[in-house]
């Protein structure tokens, strides 16, 4: 087996050999023989060949050999093709955008390497190999994304569907996102999720929970309620549905309208169900006193609780209601919840509330205030206790479908899977922020950070797997894979990685790369 070597003299310059592995029968170990083959250009990266007397050379006008070695850093490229390979991205990216399939990857290439603004994809492909052989100028970045259409980012989804049906229970959730731009019709002040003081989009998004991979995203304006979204999120999703296909959802998607759409579509379902509902509070109730019975013990992903199940009826359908308590979630949240009021009640007669406090000035205390005697505070003892006997340690669920409780639970509880990938969008794929102006270059851009988000997804599917997530992060494989080279002379098919460290060939082989 050949590699590359580079030894930098003392004198700045680096010399290349050729390392040559083989197998010595008397010593019965591994030899190297290397052999000086250059050095590398200092300005283009570039291997100057050694050439002996008398051979000829053909100079270039830069009096470089014309026969010379090209050295090209290949190894996140040949990371994130395995990754689009595995999960058979290419396919549904071929046949929707056959003209700019390879400018897509490229632009989602950089977003997964370096997570900055796609203006910067030039540069970056100077460095990197990349699918798209030619440079993507800023102007050709900011024509692609015009290009990429909503109705093609629909045939997409089609296809991009039917390739992930292994899954049967999918995640649904919604993330805000701000914008600097007011001009762009989805963009509105709203509940903003990250607490900032800008409008934004909202973006919905449909996850594998057994997968943990994105299937489906769709943009929201703004102003909009997550509870507001959900009838007509199933109605463009239902090109994607299957007999098994079920929902996992938060309680900020539960309303009565939103049940009966689940039940006149045929739809299976498992949500979050808030304590301003009167089944979930009568629930609680009902199960109070009797719930801490060794009977109803059980353990979910090695955390322990008490569950029930109350079998109902919606509107002459079947309906579970599963009810949780979990004691030592319940002392932890106590403790919060005298320390906020506490905290509230200092804010009351200082005079100094805080916008976030609102609901616990109205609900927990007695407020008076007169010209004499200035602001007077009581604690709302009643509602107090009412709070922590039936919303403390509680939660329920309310499915048509799962009727184990502890079954119910495992699946609500994965769905977490989309709320790492917003994670992955905001944080790692520079999506913090929008910074388009139009409505179609909003659009385009945000689908091709979902490729990119696809691809994130299969790298940490088979990190995760493999249980390196104890002792790396993503960020430290792909920067251990942009050191990788490959170095190719020109006028011959001959190749060679250079030498790999020990840490990239432990990458090459979780991910079956070849060298």
């Amino acid at each position: 087996m050949s590699s590359y070597v580079y030894v930098k003299n003392p004198n700045g310059k680096t010399y290349v050999y050729e390392n040559t592995t083989y197998w010595d029968k008397e010593s019965k170990s591994c030899k190297h023989y290397r052999k000086s083959i250059g050095h590398l250009d200092p300005d283009t990266g570039e291997i100057v060949p050694n050439y002996k007397k008398g051979d000829k050379q053909m100079k270039t006008s830069s009096g470089v050999s014309a026969d010379h070695c090209i050295v090209a850093s290949t190894g996140i490229g040949k990371l994130l093709d395995k990754a689009v390979s595995d999960i058979k991205l290419d396919a549904p990216l071929k046949a929707v955008f056959p003209d700019d399939w390879e400018r897509i990857l490229t632009c989602a290439y950089y977003l997964v390497s370096e997570g900055g603004a796609l203006a910067h994809v030039e540069k970056w492909q100077r460095a990197f190999s990349s699918p798209y052989e030619e440079k993507l100028t800023s102007q050709r970045v900011s024509e692609l994304i015009t290009r990429i259409t909503p109705s093609l980012q629909q045939n997409f989804f089609s296809i991009w569907a039917g390739l992930n049906r292994q899954d049967s229970y999918y995640a649904m959730d919604i993330t805000s996102v701000s914008s600097y731009s007011e001009f762009i019709e989805f963009v509105r002040w709203g509940y903003n999720r990250d607490d900032e003081d800008l409008p934004q989009i909202n973006l919905l998004m449909l996850t594998g929970v057994e997968s943990h991979m994105p299937i489906y995203y769709r943009i929201i304006p703004g102003s909009i309620k997550d509870v507001n979204t959900l009838q007509d999120s199933l109605a463009n999703i239902s090109f994607m549905e299957k007999a098994s296909f079920h929902y996992v959802m938060d309680k900020g998607f539960y309303s009565g309208p939103n049940i009966d759409a689940f039940y006149a579509g045929h739809k299976k379902f498992i949500i979050g169900v808030p304590f301003t509902v009167g089944f979930a509070c009568d629930a609680v109730e009902e199960f109070r006193d009797t719930i801490r019975s060794h009977h109803n013990f059980c353990t979910v992903f090695g955390d322990e609780l008490y569950a029930a199940t109350k079998p109902m009826t919606w509107d002459g359908h079947r309906f579970y209601v599963h009810i949780y308590y979990d004691s030592f979630k319940a002392a932890l949240d106590e403790k919060k919840f005298d320390h906020t009021l506490y905290c509230c009640m200092q804010e009351i007669l200082s005079g100094q509330r805080i916008k976030e406090h609102a609901s616990y000035y109205e609900k927990f205390f007695f407020i008076r205030e007169t010209p004499v005697r200035g602001i007077k505070a009581e604690y709302n003892e009643d509602a107090i206790t009412e709070h922590r006997q039936n919303r403390i340690g509680w939660f329920v669920l309310a499915t048509n479908d799962i009727r184990d409780k502890v079954r119910a639970l495992e699946v609500y509880r994965n769905k977490d899977s989309v709320e790492k990938c917003f994670d992955d969008l905001k944080n790692d794929l520079d999506m913090k922020r929008i910074r388009m102006h139009s409505a179609a270059a909003m659009e385009g851009r945000i689908f091709i950070q979902f490729i990119s988000l696809l691809i994130t997804a299969r790298l940490k599917q088979v990190m995760n797997e493999a249980g390196w997530f104890k002792d790396y992060d993503l960020q430290e494989v792909l920067n251990e894979m942009k050191t990788v080279r490959t170095v190719s002379i020109q006028g011959t098919r001959k190749r060679y990685t250079t030498e790999l460290t020990p840490f990239q060939k432990k990458i090459f082989g979780l991910y079956h790369l070849i060298a």
